[in-house]
């Protein structure tokens, strides 16, 4: 038979299991863990919802139509008839080649202008300093877009365009 003491021994057991802090956290994990669940199948539904409603079809069966359009630099045979997969691959290729030449160069750089940094030259010191501090102080996206525009001849600002067709019309 149940006394009093041991009903609210009882009690206070399972009262007590909610002020317990590693059976919150896991039950906040748990409903955490459910709720992104829950976000993720939303945002998936809704756009296989929409796809099938516009009539845009899902998966990888586009990389076996030809691709129609040919790419300048390539590693491996490759013309306008291939497929969008060899074409990925192609790229692929010229991806890594850029990035092995890039990384190449750009150590064969740094280690020159790293020793001139070092040079007893006060002139060669100073140089290298000053193309250090030139490149480190500009944003890359900055530096890039420069470099695009003086490539492209294209105009960096309304005075420059002015300027141009003024005296270059």
């Amino acid at each position: 038979m149940e006394t009093p003491t041991n009903r609210s021994q009882t009690r206070s057991t399972h009262q007590n299991i909610f002020y317990n802090p590693t059976f919150r956290a896991v039950i906040f994990q748990v409903i955490a863990i459910a709720a992104l669940v829950f976000f993720f199948y939303s945002i998936i539904n809704n756009a296989l919802t929409n796809l099938e409603t516009r009539g845009i079809a899902t998966g990888f069966d586009f990389l076996n139509q030809e691709a129609g359009f040919g790419i300048g630099l390539t590693l491996i045979d490759y013309d306008e008839t291939f497929t969008y997969g060899r074409t990925f691959f192609v790229g692929l290729l010229n991806t890594a080649l850029i990035a092995v030449l890039g990384v190449i160069l750009a150590t064969i750089l740094g280690f020159i202008i790293g020793i001139a940094r070092l040079s007893p030259n006060w002139l060669v010191s100073r140089f290298a300093a000053f193309y250090i501090e030139i490149f480190r102080n500009i944003p890359l996206l900055l530096q890039i877009f420069l470099v695009l525009c003086r490539i492209t001849g294209s105009p960096l600002t309304k005075t420059e365009l002015t300027i141009r067709r003024q005296y270059f019309s």
